[in-house]
């Protein structure tokens, strides 16, 4: 079971983040890294690329727990 202020590893750096979000049925937790992080580029609907964002402190991941 995972509780809200528990640490678990970060999906995008591997360091250690705290979980922020649990989700009703427990099938989901939101972990919040103090890391910088960085959206990668990706395309729109439209089919262009779009750039990569600028880094980010405390980005906050949805993590599926199965994979916790």
């Amino acid at each position: 079971m995972v509780i809200i202020g528990d640490y678990a590893k970060c999906p995008q750096c591997a360091r250690l983040g705290r979980i922020v979000w649990v989700s009703p049925n427990g099938d989901t937790v939101g972990i919040r890294c103090s890391a910088s992080h960085q959206l990668k580029s990706h395309t729109d609907s439209y089919g262009f690329a779009r750039k990569a964002t600028k880094a980010n402190k405390n980005s906050v991941f949805l993590v599926k727990t199965q994979t916790l």
